[in-house]
């Protein structure tokens, strides 16, 4: 009797111990984990969504490295002020995933300010496809200093102990300059989060067709174009996120009803600031006010 009771408490613990470690994404916006908090020795990689729908926007930050990927020309003043609220006062890297007004438009007015070392881009800058807006901003960028390097597929950028490694399908067939757009796989440890532009169908299923030679699991998924329409099932598989972040604004769009019939945990970003965190081992998401 003594080893059966033995043995059920092992089996018990066991099972505990697994459930806690597949928690790896403590969401504070819930109201679960309130009182968890990193060690204060803990160095953070963070990711901020700021207030915006319909548009791209997100700031990340590592130590003395920080990034601003993408800036919509018609919620630029979210982003900085969002950058202003965390007292930013310049930035390592800017990175446009392609080169359409609500992804770059904001860029010139945010960067004024805030100036960035690099701009990153994954299009050469007389490119024939996004909105006008974008020779705006470049000139403006030009005439503020800031250097334009183009990334490829394949490239990885210097953050530290953060490693950034840039996907891009530039297949002269994709339709529509979103399918071109630069994605960006950030991996802190054991962690991470994959920023997809806006990546069609038609990308998505290049990248099913290489799956066998491609690793793009990801804790955590900015879903591509919004979430204006649903991903092809085999990428959604591919990521196998646990979280998506989507930033359409719109609870009844066909991605957020994909995300609800398949039972991912997703966050909207036009509610309120987005707070993300990890210490490589787990990430914790809370609304920043």
């Amino acid at each position: 009797m003594k080893r059966i009771l033995i043995l059920c408490l092992t089996l018990l613990f066991l099972c505990c111990a697994c459930a806690c470690a597949e928690e790896i994404i403590l969401n504070k916006t819930r109201g679960d984990h309130a009182d968890f908090t990193f060690p204060e020795e803990a160095q953070l990689l963070e990711v901020y969504f700021p207030q915006v729908f319909g548009c791209d926007a997100a700031f990340v930050r590592y130590g003395e490295y920080s990034m601003l990927i993408d800036c919509a020309g018609n919620q630029w003043k979210q982003t900085k002020a969002l950058l202003n609220k965390l007292g930013v006062t310049e930035l390592t890297y800017a990175v446009n995933s392609h080169p359409d007004a609500d992804h770059i438009g904001g860029f010139n007015h945010v960067l004024k300010e805030i100036p960035a070392g690099e701009f990153l881009l994954g299009f050469p800058e007389d490119h024939d496809s996004g909105d006008e807006v974008r020779f705006k901003v470049y000139s403006d960028l030009h005439e503020m200093g800031i250097p334009l390097r183009r990334v490829h597929s394949g490239d990885t950028i210097d953050f530290g102990d953060v490693r950034i490694t840039v996907y891009q399908r530039t297949d002269e067939h994709l339709p529509r300059v979103n399918n071109k757009s630069v994605m960006l796989m950030i991996q802190y440890g054991e962690r991470r989060i994959f920023f997809t532009g806006d990546i069609q169908a038609a990308a998505q299923t290049l990248l099913i067709e290489e799956a066998e030679n491609l690793d793009l699991r990801a804790d955590i998924l900015k879903f591509p174009h919004h979430g204006y329409k649903p991903m092809q099932a085999g990428f959604l598989d591919m990521v196998s996120p646990s979280l998506v972040m989507c930033t359409c604004g719109d609870a009844k769009s066909e991605g957020i009803l994909q995300l609800k019939e398949r039972k991912i945990p997703y966050q909207m970003t036009a509610n309120q600031i987005t707070r993300l965190a990890t210490d490589g081992k787990v990430w914790t998401v809370e609304k920043i006010k």
